[in-house]
């Protein structure tokens, strides 16, 4: 068993900065996110935890590396443990990331996010016994931030053991371009890559009342991601307590309201515009399983709306059918956001 690090088990080595400082976080056990110092289930946060068997956050690549299922199978992946629905000091279920090599590097691209994270955490979860852990953030243009350098890592065991699992984050106003983690002996394995995205909390907010359904379910509207005029990653406006297989769209105009309108409340002022019509999907019939989801950056980048550029707050709303309702109709809460450049 790994204990936990005394005070003197790992230092912090940090370059001076003059306009803004970083914060380092860790070496922390973590056994699941609840164990992350940052808000990993905010809208803005990207948590990439290789459980459907791919590496495929938007805008972060890896210098090398593989997700570890690829290549073994078994007690010998070190994911974290509450991946497989427990927490017991193993995982056998989950997935993780690894590479051969002693260390890993992860970019992030500024140009694919509309900016650069201001936090950043990894998880890591083996290697050789007794490592030395060393984990290092950099900013966007490649100086170094400072490092964590951690002593004694790891439980002598390559099986999927968890007790030895340990974060390193940073948080840096200026934007975190990289970070790599590395140790000494072995081959490393990381899990739970998190980040911030960089769109800002103001970017987007929930606003107004939703109508409650024939069901008795209020449908809600929610979002993820960054609304941005030339981001690659997207900006995905969803509605969930929807009612299944039935029709509905995403509208939207440029200023709020709060009117009544078919037993609900219009909440976005007319003109408005609509987005293609969708089903709400959902295998069993009649529950509020339901569900609809819209990229909006790709429709603004489209240019299907002139008026939906940078710097444009628009006011978006979904509208569904339901024939138990005396109007036939539904209506969510709303979200306002604003497109970053």
């Amino acid at each position: 068993m790994q204990p936990r690090l005394p005070l003197l088990a790992f230092a912090v080595l940090a370059t001076a900065l003059s306009a803004q400082a970083q914060t380092f976080f860790g070496p922390t056990p973590y056994l699941s996110v609840a164990d992350s110092p940052f808000p990993t289930g905010a809208p803005l946060f990207v948590l990439e935890d290789f459980e459907d068997g791919l590496f495929n956050s938007p805008g972060v690549s890896a210098n090398g590396g593989v997700v570890t299922s690829t290549q073994f199978s078994g007690s010998i992946i070190d994911s974290v443990d509450a991946d497989d629905g427990l927490i017991d000091g193993q995982c056998p279920g989950g997935d993780s990331f690894f590479a051969s090599s002693v260390g890993m590097t992860f970019s992030f691209s500024s140009a694919a996010l509309g900016g650069l994270p201001q936090k950043v955490g990894i998880v890591w979860t083996d290697g050789g016994p007794n490592a030395t852990v060393t984990f290092t953030a950099f900013d966007g243009s490649g100086a170094s931030l400072g490092s964590v350098v951690a002593n004694g890592q790891g439980d002598n065991t390559n099986f999927g053991t968890t007790v030895d699992d340990r974060f390193y984050g940073v948080e840096f106003a200026g934007g975190i371009g990289s970070i790599s983690i590395a140790h000494n002996v072995g081959g490393i394995e990381i899990d739970h890559l998190q980040y911030e995205l960089p769109c800002g909390a103001n970017s987007a907010s929930v606003y107004c009342t939703p109508k409650t359904n024939s069901l008795g379910c209020a449908p809600q509207i929610a979002w993820s991601g960054c609304p941005d005029a030339n981001s690659s990653a997207p900006f995905v406006i969803t509605c969930s307590q929807v009612i299944t297989n039935k029709a509905g769209l995403l509208f939207y105009g440029y200023a709020p309201a709060s009117s009544p309108f078919q037993g609900g409340f219009l909440c976005v002022q007319p003109p408005t515009l609509r987005t293609p019509v969708q089903n709400s999907g959902g295998t069993t019939p009649n529950t509020c399983a339901g569900q609809y989801s819209f990229d909006m950056n790709a429709w603004i980048q489209s240019g299907a709306d002139a008026n939906l550029v940078a710097g444009a707050t628009a006011y978006a709303q979904y509208w569904m059918r339901d024939p138990g309702s005396p109007s036939t109709t539904g209506l969510s809460n709303a979200l306002s956001f604003t497109v970053n450049p």
